[in-house]
């Protein structure tokens, strides 16, 4: 998936995740997510973008507070594309209450017309989880209707119950080798957990993978990604681990910290996949 608009000239991801909804708000303010409204969202994301996405080479959006509000600010620079998240919300509190579905009122067909790059598709997963039929038959469905309307699109399954010791690593060198069979032109992955399985993911898939931060330390995630990249991965998804402190700060202190702080950060992460086209 060497896309215009996503990656380098190596092919490599360096993708600012901006997508997050429900978990924005559970971030934000984990005592009265209900207090954090859509103005306050769709703000928060037009001045991340703004102050990032020069360094990107792609932005991940959602159509409820940043599709088209991000475009419409003219803060995606020229040659940054976007990915668009397909999935509604619901999963935090219990990833086997429901399979995932569609947005309402949204569409790989309205996702291409948006001019997404590519879509992007987040479904809580277990190889071994109570609704796993419906979630790679919904996985399928995406892929088949995504690649029906020319556009590419991500899996990135939400693992859950990875605190089992041993496990980590298996389940998600499983769900790689499953998400890759479907048809998706890239994955999502958290860290496999060791040098050794992060080879295994990319010798099990033959499509690209790029890590995301899950939400732990910058620090550690650097760290990360310096093993994956040399183990075959494919770059990044950065999101809270990146910008976390600063969109919790004050408001008046946000700018200040994205430029002082979190793009420190981001040309770090740069850095890493540029010295991995070089290895």
């Amino acid at each position: 998936m060497t896309t215009p608009g996503l990656t380098d000239s190596a092919g490599r991801f360096s993708i600012l995740a901006i997508d997050h909804r429900d978990s924005l708000r559970e971030f934000l303010a984990p005592d009265a997510p209900a207090s954090i409204d859509a103005a306050s969202i769709t703000d928060l994301k037009i001045e991340v973008v703004e102050s990032l996405a020069d360094l990107a080479t792609g932005v991940m959006l959602e159509p409820e507070y940043s599709i088209p509000q991000v475009l419409d600010a003219g803060v995606l620079p020229a040659g940054v594309g976007f990915l668009a998240a397909l999935e509604a919300q619901g999963y935090l509190d219990d990833p086997e209450a429901e399979p995932t579905r569609l947005l309402d009122g949204w569409s790989p067909e309205l996702a291409k017309a948006s001019g997404a790059s590519s879509a992007k598709l987040l479904l809580p997963y277990r190889p071994d989880g109570r609704l796993v039929g419906e979630q790679e038959a919904f996985a399928i469905q995406m892929v088949e209707e995504c690649h029906a309307h020319d556009l590419p699109i991500a899996l990135e399954p939400l693992f859950y119950g990875l605190a089992t010791p041993g496990r980590r690593s298996e389940l998600i060198v499983e769900t790689a080798e499953r998400f890759a069979a479907f048809g998706a032109d890239l994955l999502k992955l958290p860290f496999p957990g060791s040098p050794a399985a992060c080879e295994q993911v990319t010798a099990a898939v033959e499509v690209p993978w790029a890590m995301l931060s899950g939400g732990g330390s910058f620090d550690d995630f650097a760290d990360q990604i310096a093993v994956a990249n040399a183990a075959g991965c494919s770059g990044f998804m950065v999101g809270r681990a990146l910008w976390g402190e600063a969109v919790r700060a004050p408001a008046a202190d946000r700018a200040d910290l994205l430029q002082t702080l979190v793009r420190p950060r981001f040309e770090r992460l740069v850095a890493l996949n540029k010295e991995a086209n070089h290895g």
